[in-house]
């Protein structure tokens, strides 16, 4: 029944998808390159720049990276042997005193006695030349005039202290503060030996050195890390931060935010910027190619439909290339919406928008504002203008889109804070925006349907109205046909309806099917009224000419008359590569009472194709179902339901529906809708007294 090979697309549809794609390329490439200035360091600036997005200020951060490295501390780390050191200095000081004050006890024993002046100045002598440490006797005389007991005692509360202070990183802006601190506790735990304090911090103070000792590699990773931990958070400028102003000079820093931000003239090809482009539109090129290879079986769209919206795709993002210079809320892809919608449905609309937007977006700086406002435009204008089961009004599609966007201008500004000014700017835009995009879209609308001569729901209404030229000569000259026609409509819609077809299309299609009838409206029963049939005169194959001829003479006339290309091809195939079985087993009995072969059925088939659409099959069967119901004088739902499926096996048999992407659920929904119809039809009227 239905065929899973689709028609794959035509090769001059490739070129133009690929050539399109290539100009869409360099089209967002040229729009997205910022205003570039021909300055140099030293300059003078001639206008005020800003920053035309968020970047980070690599200058500015480098010397704050540099600074963080230089103003690192150096790194010092305890030492044991240094601090070994000093307290064994300590010890060989109380050894030198020792022994210059078992000089002094020895001397006294001879005729000439040393004075404890003369032991403490022995002593600074010493200290000097072993220790290269100067101390004044003066401050140390204290040792030499105590007992024994009492420098014992003191030599080891000494040694204690400086094994205390070595304990810990000492150093040289520590020390002394740790050698008071050890005097002062000193001091709280022996106060009658606090007169020897002085002397204490005097030896200690001298001798004592820091414990701790330079780490040039610790230094230097610290550094390091300091300067990569500013690099990794780096000074940002934010999206329109006044960079210079006019009259000023262009020194080393504003001009390497210039070239960062790439706005310094060049006169080479930007290949970096141009790779990003590409690389971007192709992503999302793919991901629409990949959308319309799955709906391809359900948009099925007319070359002229095809170029049309190419072209209308194409000029949004043309003038986005300009817009984008003037505002961030200068755009026009509300325009293509309302085009599209009206063409190729809501659905296939928003989609397609949708990636004109993400196109052009890039052009825009990739303002959050443009694209929520303009997403919400796209989704209304397309529901508004895909509408197929009303004529909505030209006011309402151009009212409520622009008030949603307005509102939702209003409600993106008030969540983010804005000024007053910004508020009125973004209002302005997007009024302006949405405005001359849908009025362009309604004012071209005739132009598009002239260029087109595509089956838009407006062309589609305005072609059901009783009024039209058309119909009323089906009216008047074929009225049989007409009301055939009309019934043919009521179970094409409730059919499409039923599997999710284009129901506006099947039913004024349905109007139109036969109007080829209007050549020869006599030698068409449901047009015979009683007296001579036209038939009894001409040969079998002569009637045969006229009636398979209908579909033929209706594309003609379809074309003279302007109809849409998806009418005129439904016309086509509505009979398809069928036969009328009347004439041809007329001509088989005939042959068989001449006693010859019978005639080949293939000179019987209406010259037409087979449908090529759900929509142009759900019409062909409609036609078929109307035509045999009313010839067989059907009355009950029943038989009428059999007869259906009788004829809709005999259309599969003679593979009628193989590229219709009919499917046998679909088929099944077909002919419940067409159970419904004529249970309406075939209802129990009341019977009124006469």
């Amino acid at each position: 029944m239905s065929s899973n090979k689709s028609a794959k697309p035509k090769f001059h549809q490739i070129i133009s998808l690929a050539l399109a794609s290539l100009t869409i390329i360099f089209l967002v490439f040229y729009g997205s390159l910022p205003v570039s200035y021909d300055y140099e360091v030293g300059s003078i600036a001639t206008q005020d720049i800003y920053a035309p997005r968020t970047f980070a200020d690599t200058y500015a951060t480098e010397r704050e990276a540099v600074r963080a490295r230089d103003t690192v501390a150096d790194i010092f780390v305890r030492s044991d042997k240094q601090a070994q050191v000093s307290i064994d200095r300590i010890d060989d000081f109380f050894d030198l005193a020792e022994q210059a004050r078992t000089n002094m006890t020895q001397a006294r024993g001879t005729t000439s006695p040393m004075s404890p002046a003369e032991a403490a100045s022995q002593v600074t002598l010493n200290v000097e030349q072993t220790m290269n440490v100067k101390i004044k006797s003066e401050d140390i005389l204290v040792f030499f005039e105590m007992s024994n007991p009492t420098f014992t005692y003191i030599r080891e509360k000494t040694t204690t202290l400086a094994e205390l202070i070595m304990l810990g990183d000492v150093n040289e802006h520590l020390l002394e503060s740790k050698i008071d601190e050890q005097i002062s506790s000193f001091c709280e735990s022996s106060p009658s030996y606090e007169k020897f304090a002085d002397a204490m911090r005097i030896v200690l103070s001298s001798i004592l050195e820091p414990n701790t000792i330079y780490d040039e590699k610790a230094t230097e990773d610290s550094a390091n890390n300091a300067y990569m931990t500013a690099l990794n958070d780096p000074i940002m400028i934010d999206k329109g931060t006044k960079l210079v102003e006019s009259g000023a000079i262009i020194d080393e820093h504003v001009y390497s935010n210039l070239v960062e931000l790439e706005l310094i003239r060049d006169s080479s090809f930007n290949v970096v910027i141009f790779l990003r482009v590409t690389v971007y539109v192709l992503i999302i090129s793919a991901s629409a190619a990949v959308y319309l290879n799955i709906e391809r079986k359900k948009l099925q769209v007319e070359m002229p439909v095809f170029y049309m919206l190419l072209i209308t795709f194409l000029i949004t993002v043309a003038a986005s290339v300009y817009l984008s210079s003037l505002s961030t809320l200068l755009c026009i892809v509300i325009f293509f919406a309302s085009v599209c919608a009206t063409y190729i449905g809501t659905q296939n609309s928003i989609i397609l928008s949708v990636v004109n937007l993400l196109l052009i977006w890039p052009m825009y700086g990739f303002d959050p504002e443009m694209f929520f406002i303009n997403l919400i435009g796209i989704i209304l204008c397309s529901i508004f203008a895909g509408r197929s089961d009303r004529i909505i009004n030209n006011a309402a599609l151009i009212f409520f889109p622009t008030i949603a966007t307005i509102a939702t201008s209003i409600a993106f500004n008030f969540l983010h804070g804005n000024t007053r000014t910004e508020y009125l700017n973004s209002l302005i835009y997007t009024f302006v925006s949405c405005i001359a995009s849908l009025v362009a879209a309604v004012g071209l609308s005739p132009i598009y349907e002239l260029v087109s001569n595509a089956a838009s729901p407006v062309k589609l209404i305005t072609l059901s109205q009783p009024g039209q030229h058309l119909m009323k000569r089906l009216f008047l000259e074929a009225s049989g046909t007409y009301h055939h026609s009309m019934m043919v409509a009521t179970l094409a819609d409730a059919a499409a309806e039923a599997i999710g077809a284009d129901t506006l299309l099947c039913k004024v299609a349905a109007y139109y099917h036969d109007i080829g009838k209007l050549e020869h409206p006599e030698f068409f029963t449901e047009n015979q009224h009683g007296g001579e049939n036209p038939h009894d005169k001409l040969t079998v194959m002569e009637s045969v000419g006229i009636i398979t001829k209908h579909p033929e003479d209706g594309v003609k006339l379809a074309k003279r008359e302007r109809l849409p290309n998806a009418i005129i091809k439904i016309i086509d195939e509505h009979h398809g590569t069928t036969y009328p079985s009347y004439f041809y087993r007329k001509a088989v009995e005939d042959a068989k009472a001449r006693g010859l072969e019978p005639p080949d059925v293939n000179n019987f088939r209406y010259r037409g194709h087979i449908p090529s659409s759900r929509e142009s099959a759900i019409v062909m069967i409609a036609d078929t179902c109307e035509a045999a119901v009313r010839s067989m004088k059907t009355t009950d739902v029943q038989s009428a339901e059999q007869l259906i499926r009788v004829l809709i096996k005999d259309k599969i048999d003679q593979d009628q529906l193989i590229n219709s992407g009919l499917n046998f659920d679909d088929i099944e929904k077909i002919v419940i809708a067409f159970r419904q119809v004529y249970a309406g039809v075939f209802h129990e009227r009341i019977k009124y007294p006469e």
